[in-house]
């Protein structure tokens, strides 16, 4: 097993495209502030919950728009090798496309798979309202939101490849495509752009007697308790990367399994004392916008930066993220390239632009154009980080699109492996 997994990592570490050196932030798990039933796996008009059908013309009405709650003592760390971004390939060239006539008069249906008061939301919100002016015709944009999310991003896999069903996620979702209500491919969808990712936090409660995750090791209490909905083991997805950090230096560790557990429920878990830390993305730029005081005061501490190796998380507006990378802890090369293996997949990218398989090149590189125009728009990309509170880290489009097809087919290419790691955590650590 250990052979395999060592073999797992080599070639997730190879494949993943890092791009340690440009880093710049991003990503979060989402709300689905109303718990609801599991997903089933073909999108219908059942699974839209109290929501109309969700067909274009249902998704004029938008909703309305929200304040956006938006070296360890085993010797010197390993150093993680940069790896150069791919090569992209270009899309072929439509001469005969008029993007201006194409999405003049059109209305651009922007998915999203929270409910309102999370960064996901935040950002379609905000792009809802600025990112018109830079795509050629000017299309009306709404934002619809649907949950829970594997149930709208199989709305946009099924939808008409026309660029006008587009979902703005708050992850990759390459773990999530093997759950099973899933029914898409990462590898087929049209991505329009990455904007953030790289970012991820563990905090505890300020009332714990631990400082960082160091003073943890070898303890037998308190137990650190993480909510998740988490029905099955591959529901664990990335999350498996915190057993694995409890079974190398044993912490003491009990994950719940919980209806929703996006970022609006971990607010309200973390206020009433049902679990005493949380791990997730783009969250901790927010936390003064959308909890304002909890740094500031010490109601949540860091407990340890679980970014990308090359990007550390910094100061927010109430404090320094004042505790270690996971990986200065570490003290092999094996344990390096095992982290980055099971990690890499949720924090290389983070809030991403998508649509269905198949859009033509013609509108699907309009959007991108649009995308990189805004993004490189100081006042667009300014605005959009204080309204969110979530720092970019842009990836155009076509490089975006190879990242995740490399990326998606490691993880598949040995989701035995990482099927067993995910077994094992659940029997252990969910309760």
């Amino acid at each position: 097993m250990a052979q395999k997994i060592r073999m797992f990592a080599v070639l997730a570490a190879l494949s993943l495209v890092l791009s340690i050196v440009l880093a710049a932030c991003g990503g979060e798990e989402e709300p689905t502030a109303t718990p609801r039933p599991a997903a089933t796996p073909t999108p219908t008009a059942a699974m839209m919950a109290d929501e109309p059908t969700p067909t274009p013309e249902a998704m004029m009405e938008e909703e309305a728009t929200p304040t956006p709650d938006t070296g360890g003592d085993s010797g010197p760390a390993p150093t993680p090798t940069p790896v150069p971004r791919p090569t992209p390939t270009p899309l072929p060239v439509d001469p005969g496309f008029d993007a201006e006539a194409y999405f003049s008069g059109k209305t651009i249906s922007m998915m999203v798979g929270f409910n309102p008061g999370g960064g996901t939301d935040a950002q379609a919100r905000f792009m809802s309202r600025a990112w018109s002016e830079f795509i050629p015709g000017n299309p009306r944009i709404v934002v619809r939101n649907l949950t829970p999310n594997v149930v709208q991003r199989n709305f946009v896999w099924n939808a008409k490849p026309d660029g006008l069903t587009i979902s703005v996620e708050a992850t990759a979702g390459i773990f999530d495509q093997v759950t099973p209500a899933a029914v898409y491919d990462m590898r087929e969808v049209s991505m329009v752009g990455v904007t953030s990712g790289k970012d991820q936090f563990w905090m505890i409660r300020g009332n714990l007697p631990y400082d960082c995750i160091d003073t943890a090791f070898n303890a037998t209490s308190p137990v650190l308790t993480i909510g998740s909905s988490v029905p099955t083991f591959a529901d664990l997805g990335s999350l498996v990367s915190i057993p694995w950090l409890a079974d190398h230096f044993n912490i003491p560790l009990e994950i719940r399994n919980v209806a929703a557990a996006g970022s609006a429920e971990q607010y309200i878990m973390l206020e009433r004392g049902d679990v005493n830390s949380w791990t997730s993305s783009t969250v901790w730029a927010q936390l003064p916008i959308t909890r304002p005081g909890w740094v500031r005061d010490g109601f949540i501490e860091p407990f340890v930066d679980l970014s990308f190796p090359g990007y550390e998380l910094g100061s927010n507006a109430e404090g320094p993220y004042n505790c270690p990378k996971a990986e200065s802890f570490f003290d092999s090369e094996e344990m390096l390239q095992e982290w980055i293996a099971i990690t890499g997949p949720r924090t290389y990218a983070s809030k991403n632009i998508i649509g269905p398989p198949g859009i033509p090149a013609g509108p699907l590189q309009a959007l991108r154009d649009a995308l990189t125009a805004a993004m490189s728009d100081e006042g667009f990309a300014t605005s959009m980080t204080k309204f969110t509170g979530i720092p970019n880290n842009f990836t155009p489009g076509d490089v975006a699109q190879q990242e995740l097809y490399d990326t998606t087919q490691q993880f598949l290419d040995n989701l035995d492996l990482i099927g067993e790691l995910q077994e094992k955590a659940f029997e252990k650590y969910v309760r």
